[in-house]
């Protein structure tokens, strides 16, 4: 693992990111001299493939006569759940 400053990282962040993504470097950012962020290689961890879909769904239990109730029940839920907030504002 590797570790920059903020300030290098903001300097030379196109490089950071072909690092992370090509070399599958996992890159530490500190900030006087205290780790504040880590950029790593995303990783799938789903064993299914998208080509595969189709099959899932079709292999899926199918609703019966209670199809209707399951989606008032989705409805219900949906009203239940807080507002989703940007975590940006």
């Amino acid at each position: 693992m590797e570790r920059i400053s903020v300030t290098q990282a903001v300097r030379q962040f196109s490089d950071v990111l072909n690092r992370v993504f090509y070399q599958k470097t996992i890159i530490e950012l500190e900030r006087g001299n205290k780790v504040i962020a880590r950029i790593s290689p995303v990783t799938s961890t789903s064993p299914v493939k998208v080509k595969d879909l189709n099959k899932l769904f079709a292999e899926l239990p199918k609703l019966g006569k209670d199809v209707k109730a399951f989606a008032n029940n989705l409805v219900d839920i949906r009203k239940q759940l807080p507002p989703e907030q940007n975590q940006w504002d």
